[in-house]
């Protein structure tokens, strides 16, 4: 079954858009926040089907001649509501789209086929401009935007939507018009990143090349710091730069050059050395200070008993607590979950006897350098390394990743 949604954005809009049908199954909805749904600017209740394919059609068929409009067709009908179609078209202000997008003012105000149609002295108006390619409902969410209709853009569309967004910034080349508000909706869809549709990495990696197209560097960061942070697979080496990322390569959203991927791994692997450290501090702090012993000759210092009990303690506690880096369920963890149990279980283990190491009574003990009140607190030492190793954030730089062709201009965030 066909249907025609009509809504129009601006009432003195001198431009028809027309976006043909297509099937309902393609289309992500946004729940209450649909703009086709919203109310209109003069208070009332928009219908979000105002007329049959019909009306539209022996409306436009009044006017002249258009060659932008598609060709008549046998109406044809089913049952099934997945072959369902809805002809979206868009009441709005050429002026307002030729501003926003230079793509557009050349077609409507260039040397273009529909430049001429539209300039034309005998021109309709509202003067019907087909977009084939194009999503009618994600379209209505950018001429709202760009003709101030805030009440008519959704709090938080989906990240499929904002993905069809993403395509049309790029397309038309309008980031700077949607901006601001796409600022808006990723900052809303960080917080909600515990949601399965904002929080998996698929969604995350959606976001993120939504950052991409909006050129919103901060949010980049943000995002490839989560993905990196929840992106379960580990890399076996630190120059292994390979990753299953659900981002193809030649991406229709990346530049040629672009690769997100190798970006991403490089800083991976920065966080997976950090975090090794991090895990291996306390053994590292008990080895320097017995290596700080100078009183006798290396043959002649005796192995410190508490050292050893302390460091094999240790290791028994990261292994109960799958935190050894040579084990395989580390290897396939994601590091926000690696972070999480390391600092519960330090916490939790931050007072026991077990995990501290003070010097023994031996005289000629390779322990005996320390002073009488040294000790090691291990679980307090891996809970103070841990959130040293994260809390400088790792995530990709959108401007290192856009200026890999050799361009000098400062980033825009401050990052290692």
């Amino acid at each position: 079954m066909e249907t025609t949604t009509y809504q129009v954005i601006d009432p003195r809009g001198d431009i028809l858009l027309l976006f043909p049908g297509q099937p309902q199954q393609q289309r992500q909805q946004d729940g209450p926040h649909n703009p086709v749904s919203q109310p209109r600017l003069d208070g009332g209740q928009m219908s979000p089907v105002l007329s049959s394919p019909q009306t539209v059609c022996s409306a436009l068929t009044k006017h002249s001649v258009s060659p932008f409009m598609a060709p008549a067709g046998p109406a044809t009908s089913s049952s099934d509501p997945r072959n369902s179609s809805d002809t979206v078209s868009l009441r709005v202000s050429s002026s307002v789209l030729c501003l926003a997008s230079p793509v557009l003012a050349a077609m409507l105000s260039g040397s273009m086929a529909e430049a001429k149609a539209f300039n034309a002295v005998d021109s309709p108006r509202p003067f019907p401009l087909l977009l084939y390619e194009d999503d009618g409902h994600v379209f209505a969410i950018l001429a709202n935007i760009i003709h101030f209709r805030s009440q008519a853009v959704p709090l938080l569309p989906s990240t499929a939507t904002l993905l069809s967004l993403a395509f049309l910034v790029d397309k038309y080349d309008c980031a700077p018009a949607l901006r601001p508000q796409g600022e808006i909706w990723l900052n809303r869809a960080i917080e909600a990143r515990n949601s399965s549709e904002y929080g998996s990495i698929d969604r995350l990696c959606d976001l993120l090349l939504v950052a991409y197209a909006l050129d919103l560097p901060t949010h980049f960061f943000q995002l490839s710091w989560e993905v990196i942070l929840n992106h379960r697979q580990q890399l076996k080496g630190e120059t292994e730069f390979g990753l299953d990322l659900p981002i193809p390569p030649d991406h229709g959203l990346l530049r040629t050059g672009n690769d997100i991927h190798a970006e991403i791994a490089k800083r991976k692997a920065r966080l997976r050395r950090d975090m090794h450290n991090a895990l291996m501090a306390p053994i590292t702090e008990v080895t320097r200070l017995l290596d700080n012993y100078s009183g006798e000759p290396a043959d002649m210092k005796l192995t410190c008993p508490n050292a050893a009990i302390a460091m094999g303690n240790y290791l028994a506690f990261l292994d109960i607590n799958n935190l050894c880096p040579w084990r395989a369920q580390y290897e396939t963890d994601s590091f926000s979950s690696i972070i999480k149990r390391a600092t519960e279980a330090a916490a939790l283990a931050s007072d026991k006897p077990v995990l501290r190491f003070e010097a023994c009574s031996r005289t000629r003990c390779n322990c005996s350098a320390m002073a009488y009140n040294d000790q090691v607190q291990m679980a307090q030492k891996l809970s103070w390394e841990i959130s040293r190793a994260w809390k400088w954030k790792l995530g990709a730089c959108l401007d290192c990743l856009r200026n890999q062709n050799g361009d000098s201009n400062p980033c825009r965030v401050e990052h290692w």
